[in-house]
């Protein structure tokens, strides 16, 4: 992964900004798929929304008048929580199991792996 990016994505609201500036968008906030600008007419002048590309997913971002600002708007959020799977509250240790909170697929995993779709474990 370029530094640039990585930096960006770990909340470097600096990096977040020349991205935006380059034109580049970054990956999906939700599931780390690459995403894409698109072009949505409504019978008037077009507007810009930028989503993810994985029709499973489904994330988009605020529509927008131009594109710059559509890029802006999905470039500049928070950094996830990160946290490994053993701490998350969707892991199961019996199983070795994660039951991501996105569409409810189950994948296997291992304890010390890093969640992908992190929430700390209520006390």
């Amino acid at each position: 992964m370029d530094e640039l990016i990585r930096r960006a994505l770990m909340e470097d609201e600096q990096a977040q900004q020349e991205c935006t500036e380059k034109g580049i968008v970054l990956p999906c906030w939700r599931c780390g798929g690459e995403s894409e600008i698109q072009e949505l007419h409504t019978g008037g002048k077009p507007i810009y929304a930028v989503t993810c590309k994985k029709t499973y997913c489904g994330a988009y971002g605020c529509a927008c008048s131009t594109q710059q600002k559509a890029i802006e708007y999905w470039n500049t959020r928070p950094a996830p929580p990160v946290g490994r799977c053993k701490d998350c509250l969707w892991y199961l240790p019996i199983s070795k199991r994660c039951k991501y909170n996105i569409g409810g697929l189950w994948g296997e995993v291992n304890g010390l792996s890093f969640c992908s779709c992190f929430e700390p474990k209520e006390d």
